[in-house]
């Protein structure tokens, strides 16, 4: 029964970390579904809404193109008039597609710039929850290394092999989060990728620590 219990334990550890990044998506994607915002003069008759997206044009004064960590890597510099410059990473398409000079549309949510377009090209961008992810990604690798350690009745002196392997699916985990909110798919599919991810590393760390 108590190993029943500690695998139980390590599974609700990870579905609890499959949750915290559902509701990362989800705080990410909130602008998409978000009414724009009343104009002021309608704003004065009905109460405003506190949840809306604004637009403002913007103005590319920077461009610059590089390479982060072997995957290419592109960003925008845009002034505003009532915020401060700051630079954006954007898609390779939007970058494509603007020079220093050009107006750029921001949509704004919350007071946070969260997409340019320009030409029919959009880029999201993303404020990266990055101390979430890593607690979830601690969170997924203990609760799998638990569950797996308990299921196959390992020694005390054989969390070596499986922690090694966990610490790997952590840092899987926390990379593939980031990548994941900042890409924007349809949930269905960004959920999906997680999850067989997790499958098939989980199922590969057993077998390996099985064979051990």
């Amino acid at each position: 029964m108590a190993r029943v219990l500690l695998v139980l334990t390590g599974l609700a550890a990870v579905a609890l970390g499959f949750s915290w990044f559902v509701d990362a998506y989800d705080a990410a994607t909130a602008y998409r579904s978000a009414p724009a915002c009343a104009a002021p003069a309608a704003s004065a008759t009905s109460a405003p809404a506190t949840d809306c997206t604004t637009h403002e044009t913007g103005r590319v004064t920077d461009r610059r193109a590089g390479t982060n960590e072997d995957s290419p890597h592109y960003e925008v510099t845009v002034s505003r008039e009532a915020a401060p410059t700051d630079t954006y990473a954007v898609s390779d398409g939007l970058f494509g597609s603007v020079r220093s000079g050009d107006n750029v549309d921001l949509t704004l949510w919350n007071g946070r710039v969260v997409e340019i377009s320009h030409q029919g090209h959009r880029s999201p961008v993303t404020d990266v929850p990055w101390l979430t992810f890593l607690e979830l990604a601690l969170l997924v690798g203990a609760g799998t290394l638990l569950a797996v350690h308990t299921l196959l009745r390992r020694g005390r002196d054989s969390w070596v092999l499986p922690a090694i392997a966990c610490l790997f699916l952590s840092v899987f985990a926390f990379a593939g989060s980031v990548l994941l909110i900042a890409l924007q798919w349809s949930f269905a599919f960004t959920l999906t990728v997680p999850i067989v991810g997790w499958l098939a590393l989980t199922t590969a760390i057993t077998a390996m620590c099985w064979e051990d």
